[in-house]
């Protein structure tokens, strides 16, 4: 018997930035999940030689972007699985030890067009609802009509980008309209993407 809907957004929110958390609660305010998770990834197959924030100050920012909003929280699910961290073997941990609950995968309509070269994607489409939010500038619709377990996100537009933001902080831009207030705060003390 399913008794909570978990949507799992993965991502190596490096940093987490308004965009996610506005994806999380209209995801949760929409009642497409009781909640949402956001999955820190340790190693994202995708971006193997790309280098990334530790582990836990990735997930420091998560807990301080999340921490008043209800019902969307950061999770070590994939912390200490096998490397490099494959979506289809964390649904399917996670799925192992929380049989009650129902799960379905947040993504981006960019990563979407290149979901056929996920491993084990037709697995993934066949087992999970896939919930996609549109990035601005993406007009593509994907594919979206011909399997079953889709659904766009319609209100739930992302138009800015990690990378953008890192690349802002580097260069002194600091747009406090890009993240929580707290995160930048972390984020200066720290000295993170200052190189």
């Amino acid at each position: 018997m399913i008794n909570k809907k978990i949507g799992l957004f993965f991502g190596t929110f490096d940093p987490i930035h308004n965009g996610h958390t506005e994806v999380a609660q209209y995801v949760v305010e929409n009642c497409f999940s009781d909640e949402v998770w956001l999955i820190i990834t340790p190693q994202n197959p995708e971006k193997k030689f790309i280098k990334i924030s530790n582990f836990d100050q990735r997930f420091k920012m998560a807990q301080i972007a999340t921490n008043k909003i209800d019902k969307v929280k950061p999770s070590k699910a994939e912390q200490d699985l096998p490397m490099p961290n494959y979506t289809i073997d964390t649904l399917e941990h996670i799925s192992e030890k929380f049989k009650n609950y129902e799960f379905s995968l947040i993504i981006g309509q960019d990563n979407f067009e290149k979901f056929k070269s996920w491993k084990s994607h037709k697995k993934i489409i066949k087992n999970y609802k896939i919930l996609i939010y549109p990035r601005l500038g993406n007009d593509k619709k994907p594919e979206i009509e011909k399997f079953e377990n889709i659904i766009h996100l319609k209100g739930a537009t992302v138009d800015i980008s990690s990378s953008g933001v890192r690349e802002k902080i580097k260069n002194k831009k600091l747009g406090k309209n890009y993240l929580n207030e707290d995160v930048l705060s972390f984020i200066i003390e720290n000295n993170l993407y200052e190189k």
